[in-house]
């Protein structure tokens, strides 16, 4: 039985902008109420507990009402849990990125084996010997690390279902990557 878990988070829904970088994207107001109730249905967890997010607005907001929730904190930010860097996509964003998934490039997307690399490091870094370790990040980016390290997983479908927020318990393992909680 492994001795620590991880638990992916995905940022809360954000209020998107396309004349502001999506790294600087707020909470939408309901997307900081879908945080704190989420937050709230992570108990039991495995500790002792610690946090990291990545440095982006949206996925800080949402690790503070994290360990507000669980009395946890304050969360470690790391630049390398960020998003998949990618320029605006105007059209279909979904079809865009359910091909930069199945095929890992797409014109001016940042390499899916460069996103795999830098993920991996700051878990390396930061995901404690013993525990629960949640960290906060992105669709892509939480995508494309489950596809690496879940044999079998369809990264294209994982990231279709995943909801705005959401939580993935990885235990180091291998034996468990589950939903921990249902999307509002």
């Amino acid at each position: 039985m492994s001795r620590r878990h991880l638990l992916w988070v995905r940022h809360a829904l954000p209020a998107s902008d396309p004349s502001t970088p999506a790294r600087e994207w707020p909470l939408a107001p309901e997307g900081r109420d879908e945080a704190s109730r989420l937050a709230r249905t992570l108990t039991g967890l495995r500790p002792p507990v610690s946090l990291v997010t990545s440095d982006e607005r949206k996925a800080v907001e949402t690790a503070d009402a994290v360990c507000e929730a669980l009395a946890v904190g304050p969360p470690v930010v790391y630049a390398d849990l960020r998003e998949v860097e990618r320029p605006w996509t105007d059209g279909d964003y979904r079809a865009a990125a359910r091909e930069y998934l199945r095929s890992g490039v797409a014109p001016g997307w940042e390499p899916r084996h460069e996103v795999l690399d830098r993920v991996s490091a700051a878990l390396a870094e930061h995901w404690r010997p013993e525990g629960t370790t949640i960290a906060v990040g992105h669709g892509l980016a939480v995508s494309v690390w489950a596809a690496d390290a879940v044999d079998g997983l369809d990264a294209v479908e994982f990231w279709e279902g995943l909801a705005f927020p959401d939580a993935w318990l990885f235990a180091e393992d291998g034996a468990t990557f589950r939903r921990v909680a249902e999307p509002a």
